[in-house]
């Protein structure tokens, strides 16, 4: 077995079955290259729990400040010059591109505003949301959970809790798309980027008024609090807050949105699961935390590597990247009985799928709270709902796994 290349498991990496199923791949690469090296993502790929998770947790050898310059490296010098300011936006840190100390002071900036008080105050706007949203698609009979609820619900509520007029909101869906579209594998094309590009710029001229707006005018938002923010005397520059809005805008619903499509979908599909959950309601988290181990919403992090060392037997180099596969972690035979097949009665289910280490993630809390909403909504306006026959389809991320449509009977 190698630790390093594999020809075959490398072109799979890049293949078409990787949007549609990727777990068989990931089983082959636990097996046969745990720690591959990819030239396909310029990039080595961990594969197995434990090295997930030691990859995510380590400080000392891995970093996440700067990880996008590594994307642009084989670019010409005239296409990295034209991306010179997507490039100097993800030379900033921020709450997820930061290293101990900043990382520390970022997160407790943004902890202020993340409060479990904070939180917890969502949940009957939530509430409200979800019993519109479903009100209005139950009465259609037949409907796209995806369109009508799964992705609109996290994107609203991420919007008002930013501050961002109504009307706006439908930016704040196209822009997270295009920032994170160039990411997900070692390399980018000058294409994708300068779409990134474009889109990062319209949003960091949006979110400079609102914060200007915010610090003239105070509001009960997200970014008011963010904005006046401070930590032992200190709070963000303007480029760190530009970031981590950014972050909050992408982070704050692309997770969410792919955890109660898949839920949703997981729970319909997989034998007598959504029956049991109407008899037996306590198993809502149970539920959730499965089908965040079962179809991890994000598939895949990536951190550079700041310090040459060996890791299992392999060297890695500096400046080199590496990705931890989350969702084939979250299947690994090692760590979890029966790991691919949906068990809502799974008793000891410690996923990676929010994170390990420093870098978990603050809007946890946020995202379970919203997919526990959406499914005791639904359990409660249409128990009777049904998948609609051939009314599914994967969306086609490089990173990220959900539905792209997820028609149901009600």
């Amino acid at each position: 077995m190698s630790s390093h290349a594999n020809p075959e498991l490398d072109r799979l990496l890049v293949s078409p079955a990787m949007m549609v199923d990727p777990y068989p791949v990931y089983r082959r690469l636990r097996a046969e290259a745990p720690i591959l090296w990819s030239d396909e993502w310029q990039a080595w790929v961990v594969s197995r729990y434990d090295d997930v998770a030691a990859s995510l947790k380590d400080k000392e050898n891995l970093s996440n400040e700067n990880r996008q310059a590594l994307l642009f490296n084989h670019l010409s010098d005239a296409e990295r010059a034209t991306l010179a300011p997507l490039r100097h936006y993800f030379a900033q840190k921020d709450v997820i591109g930061s290293d101990p100390p900043d990382h520390t002071r970022l997160r407790a900036l943004v902890q202020k505003a993340f409060t479990p008080k904070t939180v917890a105050s969502l949940e009957p706007r939530i509430r409200g949301l979800a019993a519109d949203m479903l009100g209005e698609a139950v009465k259609l009979g037949r409907f796209d959970f995806v369109t009508e609820v799964a992705h609109p619900l996290p994107v609203i509520l991420i919007a008002e809790m930013l501050g961002a007029p109504a009307k706006d909101r439908p930016l704040f869906k196209r822009w997270s798309s295009d920032i994170l579209g160039f990411q997900g594998t070692g390399k980018t094309t000058f294409e994708l980027a300068m779409v990134s590009q474009k889109s990062l710029v319209e949003m960091f001229d949006y979110m400079n008024a609102l914060i200007d707006q915010r610090r003239a005018v105070p509001q009960d938002d997200v970014i008011t609090a963010l904005a006046l923010a401070e930590e032992s005397g200190r709070g963000f520059t303007r480029d760190e807050l530009l970031a981590t809005c950014n972050t909050l805008l992408t982070a704050g619903h692309e997770t969410t949105t792919n955890l109660i499509g898949s839920l949703v979908h997981l729970l319909l599909s997989t034998g007598d699961s959504w029956k049991t959950l109407q008899a037996e309601p306590a198993l809502i988290d149970s539920a959730i935390e499965e089908a965040l181990r079962f179809e991890a919403p994000k598939q895949r992090n990536f951190r550079r590597i700041k310090k040459t060392h060996v890791f299992q037997g392999v060297e890695l180099s500096e400046n080199q990247m590496i990705f931890q596969l989350i969702g084939s972690a979250n299947r690994d035979p090692d760590r979890f009985a029966n790991p691919d097949a949906f068990d809502l009665r799974r008793a000891k289910n410690d996923h990676l799928s929010f994170g390990y280490g420093i870098h978990f993630c603050l809007g946890a809390p946020l995202a379970r709270m919203e997919a526990r909403v959406v499914l005791e909504t639904l359990l409660g306006l249409a128990p009777g709902c049904r998948l609609v026959e051939n009314g599914f389809k994967w969306q086609e991320r490089v990173q990220f796994r959900g539905p792209g449509e997820l028609w149901i009977e009600a």
